[in-house]
């Protein structure tokens, strides 16, 4: 064959690195997929590796269909209970030689968890070559009997499937019937316990639904026999009933047949994997499509936190009104004047309280100004970082998969990690003191006398004056508030102590420095939400490995 067992297996070990977080979560369907896909894979390639392993035959089929009654008929004795109890098959069942039972379950394709709880019947008379297994029924209330007959199944070289008068059109048969042509399983089924009326009647009807489900009936093709009705004996057919049946299975035996037989199931269940794993993909692809949405989702609300927090300052400065109030008093008055010619070295070390009234007052109107102008801003910081984790978490909330991902985890938001009130007001300190550098150099005519007053102007420059006029480019409403009370105003004053010019560049410095340290807080913050989705979804590499290998098995399948 050109199908390499090698192949298979290096399809089934990239398969099992399709994996994500969310899948398991939720046990998404694809997951079981993905899984009967690597069983099968291994199997395949256990048939390639083991030519010479005998051939695995399982009878499958309804409730009653006879299969137990079937396998003792072949044992020549009973090995699988008979009754009129449902389920009565409740464990696998496997008929064959030791040796060939050994090799089938020590090694063979049922060694990998297909065969854990298969119980052995072995028979030194049985066809060398041979082991034929009686899976419980497909139409189990039993998960557990379902899901082992469906793992037999995958590994079957050939499937004997039963069904009754009563059973041979119902779907959930028909199902497992369709999954056979779609594999091109080497198949037989059987009509069991008909009356010779019956068989006439059904077999028509009953090639007709094998042909609509994908089926060719003949010799090369899906075979159909007939079980006549008889009364079991020591819970076996009479051997005249069952003769046909019997024959045909016993003569699957051979070497020649056992190679023809697996060729086909080999063949036919490696042509339709390319199908089966497009699907697989397809489904993984959706996963990654849905997480990049909660990461675009995340992206839009991060990103929108610095424009929010410098479009909030750009309506005003968050002062309460009397302190606001006194602040415009004394800018009014002059005394920011003041302070800026004294820490430019214009007034002389001795001259003191030029504005009557003021003095220590005046210090403490200023500072209480910076400081509650500082806090302000922090605090709108960690509103727009609360905000978007707010929006973000909401945004995944309509989500399937962000529903899934905040389920799995403990959202960062309710953990407190994100919004902090201290790591907000850390930013706005180091922005604070950052200005103060941005003041202390601008202006190379200016540049001495900065350099030398860089005391009295940081202390100045952190009030709420820069906030006042420097964030909103000089026309806050604050600024205006403070135009109108007096004829000294923030601009003009700024303007003559480092020049219009200048003050316009260290406007749109300390903004941008504002910016930029936003849009790192939004960053560092947003990293709680993008760690949630490390791994939800299965990763890009591992599909495109998937990918090209399953290229390769469609140029080599027929």
């Amino acid at each position: 064959m050109a199908i390499r067992a090698e192949l298979l297996e290096a399809l089934a070990e990239r398969l099992g690195a399709v994996d994500g977080e969310l899948a398991r979560g939720r046990e998404a369907p694809w997951l079981a997929q993905r899984d009967a896909l690597i069983r099968r894979l291994r199997g395949l390639a256990a048939r390639l590796e083991r030519a010479e392993e005998p051939l695995l035959v399982v009878l499958a089929g309804g409730t009653g269909a006879g299969k137990s009654t079937l396998a003792n008929t072949l044992a020549g004795r009973a090995v699988s209970a008979t009754g009129v109890r449902r389920p009565t098959t409740t464990a696998p069942a496997a008929i064959g030689r030791p040796e060939d039972l050994d090799r089938v379950l020590g090694a063979g394709v049922l060694a990998d968890g297909a065969g854990a709880a298969v119980e052995t019947a072995p028979s030194p008379g049985f066809p060398e070559g041979l082991v034929v297994v009686d899976a419980p029924d497909v139409d189990s209330v039993e998960t557990a009997n379902r899901a082992a007959t469906e793992r037999l199944l995958e590994v079957a070289d050939v499937w004997v499937w039963l069904v009754t008068p009563r059973t041979y059109a119902d779907e959930a048969g028909m199902a497992y019937l369709r999954r056979a042509a779609q594999l091109d399983a080497a198949t037989v089924v059987v009509l069991s316990q008909a009356s010779a009326a019956e068989a006439e009647e059904i077999l028509p009807d009953l090639r007709v639904k094998l042909a609509d489900a994908g089926h060719r009936i003949g010799a090369q093709a899906t075979e159909l026999y007939t079980l006549a009705q008889a009364d079991p004996r020591h819970e076996q057919l009479p051997a005249e009933a069952a003769a046909a049946v019997v024959e045909r299975i016993r003569g699957l035996a051979p070497p020649e047949e056992r190679a023809r037989q697996r060729q086909r199931t080999v063949l036919g269940a490696a042509g339709a994997l390319p199908g089966e794993l497009d699907e697989l993909l397809e489904a993984a692809e959706a996963e990654r499509r849905a997480v990049a949405v909660l990461e675009e989702q995340l992206g839009e609300a991060y990103g929108a936190v610095a424009e929010q927090v410098l479009g909030e300052l750009q309506e005003g400065v968050p002062l309460r009104q009397e302190v606001l109030q006194r602040w415009r008093q004394l800018v009014g008055q002059g005394w920011l004047q003041q302070r800026l010619e004294r820490a430019a070295g214009r007034l002389p070390s001795g001259v003191r309280g030029w504005i009557p009234g003021l003095g220590r007052r005046a210090e403490a109107i200023q500072q209480e100004a910076a400081t509650e102008a500082q806090e302000g801003i922090a605090g709108l910081v960690r509103e727009a970082l609360d905000h978007a984790a707010a929006r973000t978490e909401t945004a995944w909330i309509r989500q399937p998969a962000g529903r899934a991902v905040l389920s799995l985890h403990t959202p960062p938001r309710a953990a407190g990690v994100v919004a902090q009130r201290q790591a907000a007001a850390a930013l706005v300190g180091q922005w604070r003191d950052r200005v103060a550098e941005h003041v202390a150099t601008i202006g190379q005519a200016k540049l001495t006398r900065a350099r030398r007053a860089t005391t009295g102007i940081n202390a100045t420059f952190t009030s709420a004056a820069l906030v006042l006029f420097t964030l909103s480019g000089g026309l806050t409403a604050g600024e205006v508030a403070l135009t109108a009370a007096g004829s000294t105003t923030t601009h003009a004053v700024l303007s003559r102590m480092l020049g219009e010019r200048n003050l316009q560049q260290l406007i749109h410095e300390i903004r941008a420095e504002l910016r930029e340290r936003v849009d790192a807080a939004a960053a560092q913050e947003g990293e709680h939400y993008r760690r949630l989705l490390q791994g939800a979804a299965p990763g890009a590499e591992a599909l495109a490995a998937v990918r090209a290998l399953r290229d390769e098995l469609a140029a080599a399948a027929p």
